[in-house]
């Protein structure tokens, strides 16, 4: 499921946009599975669809197989935030960022729906997608919990890649979930996928997800599912090549509890174990904070969160539920204030 690089598109940009940039729903059309209803429900809008089951937020990622699909388009100016990052990198991501990674966001960020399980599948690590599919990054990936349900995490036990492909070849997804840790997550929990771990999302599951920013996809499943995933299920490779990006050892027990954050159990901000500290940042606040300035993403889970900007006009800007507020680091620090039920997630790149 390899895409087309967004690298060459170029549209023109305009100045002088500031935020916080509250940015409207953008759930992608005809997906290969169900959802979409609960993103519509958490935002407060209606439902147009149960096959949009992805917003993609603040991306600067194209969907695999297509030109611009995916890119997010700014309200107001109606620009591409690619092309407003490309005309503007240090002013959006600061000089920090753009000295250490260029014009890259680092972040691939949706709201998810499971209509339905979604197929069980890995990304690659950046070491082999650099090698393999000539990408510059690989996909790990974070999901913060909005609704509970059950995950499926690595495998229990170690499989040969021949007895991996046979299943897949087969289709013998029963014996494929058996194989892998089944995970209850409840509210507030935060799951880290790292690359190469076989993974799916259970149904009926609402979520934050946070990943590099690639739509790179090895897809072991696609039995009722619309999508041919012997056509586009391995990268354009061939699945005996694409074999080798998916982890196929053993995820013991103390591994896995290493991926998975509770909600109940954590005792900063910070949702993410150390090892996904290098993709990505993400953090939880159900209090007043002060954040330094970053290119950030805010998601309101509940109530009402009042922001304002350090170099903004002195405006108070409201943020409801299921809003999702775009930062830059010319913004400067924010404040945030909140009402007594709310809660709010940011979203950052590494530091």
């Amino acid at each position: 499921m390899a895409g087309l690089s967004c690298e060459d598109h170029r549209a023109p940009a305009t100045a002088a946009i500031s935020g916080p940039i509250i940015l409207p729903s953008h759930q992608l059309p005809e997906r290969f599975y169900l959802g979409g209803p609960q993103i519509s429900s958490f935002r407060g809008e209606p439902c147009t669809s149960n096959r949009e089951p992805e917003d993609w937020v603040a991306s600067t990622t194209c969907c695999a197989g297509h030109d611009t699909l995916g890119l997010t388009r700014l309200p107001n100016s109606n620009t591409l935030l690619l092309d407003e990052i490309r005309d503007d990198p240090i002013s959006w991501l600061g000089q920090d960022h753009v000295s250490r990674y260029g014009q890259d966001t680092k972040l691939l960020i949706k709201l998810l729906d499971a209509g339905q399980r979604l197929p069980i599948h890995a990304h690659p690590h950046v070491d082999w997608a650099r090698v393999h599919v000539k990408r510059k990054h690989g996909k790990a990936e974070a999901w913060h919990i909005l609704t509970p349900g059950q995950v499926y995490l690595g495998l229990k036990r170690h499989i040969a890649e021949a007895e991996m492909l046979d299943m897949v070849d087969k289709q013998d997804i029963e014996t494929m979930l058996a194989l892998m840790h089944r995970v209850q997550v409840h509210q507030g929990d935060t799951v880290y996928v790292p690359p190469g771990l076989l993974h799916a999302i259970g149904e009926g599951i609402l979520l934050i997800e946070v990943q590099e920013p690639e739509d790179l996809s090895i897809l072991l499943e696609w039995r009722h599912f619309q999508i041919d995933g012997r056509e586009h299920g391995h990268l354009g490779l061939g699945f005996e090549k694409a074999i080798s990006a998916v982890t196929t050892t053993i995820l013991t027990d103390e591994e896995r509890s290493k991926l998975v954050t509770r909600g109940k159990e954590r005792a900063t901000s910070n949702l993410l174990p150390e090892a996904a500290l290098e993709y990505f940042r993400l953090d939880r606040f159900e209090k007043d904070v002060v954040l330094d300035a970053s290119f950030q993403l805010v998601v309101v889970l509940r109530g009402e969160v009042q922001v304002r900007v350090q170099n903004g006009t002195g405006a108070t800007t409201t943020l409801k539920t299921g809003s999702t507020t775009l930062l830059k680091h010319a913004d400067g620090r924010a404040t945030f204030k909140i009402d007594e039920q709310a809660a709010f997630v940011v979203i950052r790149p590494p530091p």
